[in-house]
């Protein structure tokens, strides 16, 4: 790869006659390790149990957890249930 450096004229009306420089190149191999997923489901029956607070969720989130999803049957009227879906890195 070749870095052009421009001509152009000075004040004094002389041109600049530098010369273009090759740029050195580096290739690595490096072996690339794709990240591993752990994943954590929990079903709450709103009939039994009351739905997860900020303090569950907090504790959760300090282990790492991430909600990525929620799915909450009530709305639809087809059970009683509300899923979260969480997901962290392994390690």
């Amino acid at each position: 790869m070749f870095v052009p450096m421009p001509f152009h004229a000075t004040m004094s009306g002389q041109t600049d006659d530098r010369v273009s420089l090759p740029l050195p190149m580096v290739y690595e191999h490096v072996a690339v390790e794709l990240p591993r997923w752990e994943y954590r489901v929990l079903a709450i029956d709103t009939r039994e149990e009351a739905l997860l607070d900020a303090a569950s969720l907090n504790e959760l989130g300090n282990e790492g957890w991430l909600l990525v999803g929620m799915l909450d049957q009530r709305t639809s009227g087809s059970g009683s249930v509300v899923w979260y879906y969480f997901l962290r890195q392994k390690i």
